[in-house]
């Protein structure tokens, strides 16, 4: 973990919270502009096209002053997600709501001791991706892997969004509950769950639960039709 990626990326957050004087809004724009910047056709989903920036020159030369996107990739550290939880959540919500993230060193010893190294296209789900710690992890031992991620928190999800897009990792990461909602792709309902992947916003009204009785069986392939996020 590089120090001075943390500095950089707070010293940007904090310039939004002054901006908005709300650290959730802040935030949501904060982690707008990182995605967009590391995958431009991610624009095309949101609302708005960045009027809050185009339209206060100042804080943009700040912005802009301060950010260093090749300094942000160089290192590969889920920074947002600690920050998230650090600045956003707070210390008292995150311990009343038993948030916890999987420390990078643990999930990389996971990746190693599950998945080992291999350029095989093998499918690695998490059913919990959270930031996309996990999945990092699996990248790097295995970076030809077909990588899926659900999580319930779309917040939590759109920072694995962006730090996919920052290390430039390919993968499916859909706002879903995993417990209530079929994730096989095999299946004809987990099938039409994933084309769903990869949505800025949420389409988990969409979704189709888990069959309790078994169903029927899909004749694809995981990954076949489905959008890839990365470049």
């Amino acid at each position: 973990m590089k120090q001075e990626v943390r500095k950089m990326l707070e010293h940007m957050y904090d310039l939004l919270t002054e901006k908005f004087h709300d650290r959730y809004e802040a935030w949501d724009h904060f982690i707008d502009f990182l995605a967009t910047d590391n995958c431009g056709s991610l624009i095309h989903q949101l609302d708005h096209k960045f009027e809050w920036l185009f339209e206060d020159s100042r804080l943009a030369d700040r912005l802009m002053n301060t950010y260093d996107p090749e300094k942000l990739r160089s290192d590969y550290y889920d920074h947002l997600g600690e920050m998230y939880l650090d600045k956003v959540v707070g210390p008292s919500q995150v311990q009343r709501q038993g948030l916890f993230l999987t420390p990078m060193n643990v999930a990389e010893s996971m990746a190693a001791m599950t998945i080992g190294e291999t350029k095989d296209k093998v499918n690695v789900l998490d059913p919990c991706v959270g930031t996309g710690r996990l999945l990092m992890a699996a990248h790097k031992q295995a970076p030809n892997a077909r990588l899926f991620g659900v999580d319930v928190d779309l917040r939590a999800l759109r920072i694995a969004f962006t730090n996919f897009a920052i290390h430039d990792i390919s993968g499916y990461l859909l706002h879903a509950d995993s417990l209530r909602h079929e994730t096989d792709i095999s299946t004809d309902e987990g099938f039409h769950n994933w084309q769903y992947a990869n949505k800025w916003y949420s389409s988990i009204d969409q979704l189709k639960p888990i069959k309790t009785h078994g169903g029927s069986k899909s004749e694809v392939k995981s990954g076949d039709q489905l959008t890839m996020f990365g470049k």
